[in-house]
């Protein structure tokens, strides 16, 4: 009977010690939740990077070219000439359509084309009713990544280029 409870009490230690290391660990659960909690934070913390990346250029020079074919086309069909300028204060392109694209801070815009006014505003590019247009490039640049939009004066045709 001696022997008996020697063995019993072996168990029992060895279920204690097991017990109480149990509790001093984490459960694959709290580890798993944690993880999701930083990657939910990490994902966050990236789209809110202030910044326009590559891509964010990209959108913003066929939104520039689309402005000015819009208003290309509104010059041949309503027979007057239509007016694309920048407002430089409120860092907007303004198309006399009433379209309008905003450029972030962090691009530089460089326009090679008509030097002049025109309703207290930057001129960029003009059309006329027969297609033509006074014919500009506008280049769109961040940091490395450029881009540029090219109006031909002859056939006021807008293109994009690297």
């Amino acid at each position: 009977m001696i022997l008996t409870r020697r063995v019993v009490r072996a168990v029992l230690s060895g279920q204690r010690s097991w017990n109480v290391d149990r509790g001093a660990g984490f459960t694959l659960i709290e580890v798993v939740a944690v993880m999701l909690i930083i990657s939910l934070v990490a994902s966050l913390a990236v789209t809110m990077m202030p910044g326009t990346g590559r891509a964010g250029l990209k959108a913003l020079t066929l939104q520039t070219a689309s402005l000015l074919r819009r208003e290309r086309l509104g010059a041949m069909l309503t027979g007057r000439d239509r007016e694309v300028s920048l407002d430089g204060e409120r860092r907007v392109l303004v198309g006399d359509g009433g379209d309008m694209v905003a450029l972030p801070r962090d691009v530089v815009l460089d326009i090679l084309g008509v030097d002049a006014l025109w309703s207290g505003r930057q001129a960029v590019v003009r059309f006329h009713p027969d297609g033509a247009s006074t014919g500009a490039v506008l280049k769109l640049s961040r940091e490395k990544a450029e881009y540029e939009i090219r109006v031909n004066w002859y056939t006021g045709g807008v293109a994009i280029g690297p």
